[in-house]
C-alpha cells in the first residue's frame, strides 16, 4: 500500500500542522474580524446615524480617556441666570450653548434673552441657551471691557466707550449715560457646588462622540498604544490566512483533478 502523503501526480498535500494552524488562527481571528466588519460598516454611516453628534455619558469611560473639566476661566450671574466660559465653550445655566469664545467678560439677563460678551463679539441667546445671534461691534478702541444693563437694554463698555443697544437688543449705538450709576454692570462671581456639578457633567457630557469610541475600537486605540500594534498584527495574520487559505485550495484542486484523471493511489 502506498502510504506517502505525496499523490501519484506529484503534488504533495499540506501537512496535518499546516491544515491545523489554518484553522486554529482562523478560529482565534473570529472575533477581531467580526469586530473590524462591524465598526468599519458603522463608520461608513456616521453621519447618516448622527454618530457624530451623540456623545457618551457613561462615567467610567470618560474617566479612561482622560476628559475631566478644566476650571472655568470666567462666570457671571444676572437675574437668575448664569454665562460660564471653560475653555473656550459658553455654558448658560449649566447647557452648554454649542458657541465657543475666548473670553467672556460679561453677561446679562433681559427678559427672554441672554447675553454673553468677550472680544469685541456677543453672543445673544435665549434663556434656554438657544442662540438668536451673533454680533461684531466695530469701531470699538479695543475688546468690550464689561456688559451692563440701563432701562432694559444692554450697556457696552470698551475703553471711554458706551454703546445701548435699542429695546429690541437688535441695534447698538454710542451712547453716553446722564447718569452712569443708573448702570447695572455685571460682575464676575463663583459658581456654587450644585452649579459646579451640573458644569462639569454637561462639560463631559460633551467631551467623547460615540464616533470617536467606533474609531478608536475600529483601530485598537481603545486599549492604548498596544492597541494598533495588535491591530497590525491581526492585518498581517489575516493576509497569511488567505494565502494559506488558497495554497490548500490549489492543492485540494489538483487532488481531485488528479483522481478524475484516474491517477489514484496504487494499493
Amino acid at each position: 500500500m502506498n502510504t506517502s502523503p505525496k499523490a501519484n501526480n506529484g503534488n504533495r498535500r499540506p501537512v496535518g500542522w499546516f491544515r491545523r494552524g489554518h484553522r486554529w488562527v482562523g478560529v482565534s481571528l473570529l472575533l477581531f474580524v467580526v469586530l473590524l466588519s462591524v465598526t468599519g460598516i458603522t463608520l461608513n454611516h456616521v453621519g447618516d446615524l448622527g454618530l457624530d453628534r451623540r456623545y457618551v455619558n457613561w462615567s467610567w469611560m470618560l474617566d479612561a480617556y482622560g476628559i475631566q473639566m478644566p476650571p472655568p476661566s470666567a462666570s457671571f450671574a444676572d437675574n437668575g441666570h448664569r454665562a460660564t466660559l471653560i475653555g473656550e465653550r459658553l455654558f448658560i445655566d449649566g447647557r452648554d450653548t454649542g458657541q465657543h469664545a475666548e473670553e467672556l467678560t460679561g453677561f446679562v439677563a433681559l427678559g427672554p434673552l441672554v447675553i454673553a460678551a468677550g472680544g469685541q463679539s456677543m453672543h445673544i441667546l435665549t434663556a434656554g441657551g438657544d442662540l438668536v445671534e451673533s454680533v461684531e461691534l466695530t469701531g470699538l478702541p479695543g475688546s468690550i471691557d464689561q456688559v451692563g444693563r440701563n432701562d432694559g437694554r444692554a450697556v457696552v463698555q470698551s475703553g471711554t466707550v458706551l454703546l445701548r443697544s435699542d429695546p429690541d437688543i437688535a441695534v447698538f449705538e454710542p451712547w453716553a449715560a446722564d447718569t452712569p450709576g443708573a448702570i447695572h454692570w455685571s460682575a464676575r462671581t463663583t459658581p456654587d457646588a450644585s452649579e459646579m456639578e451640573a458644569l462639569e457633567h454637561a462639560y463631559r457630557g460633551r467631551g467623547l462622540t460615540v464616533e470617536r469610541v467606533i474609531l478608536d475600537l475600529h483601530s485598537g486605540r481603545i486599549v492604548g498604544m498596544s492597541g494598533p500594534l495588535l491591530m497590525d498584527l491581526v492585518g498581517v495574520c489575516l493576509i497569511v490566512l488567505g494565502f494559506s487559505g488558497l495554497i490548500m485550495s490549489r492543492s485540494r484542486s489538483r487532488r481531485e483533478n488528479g483522481v478524475r484523471n484516474g491517477n489514484r493511489p496504487r494499493d
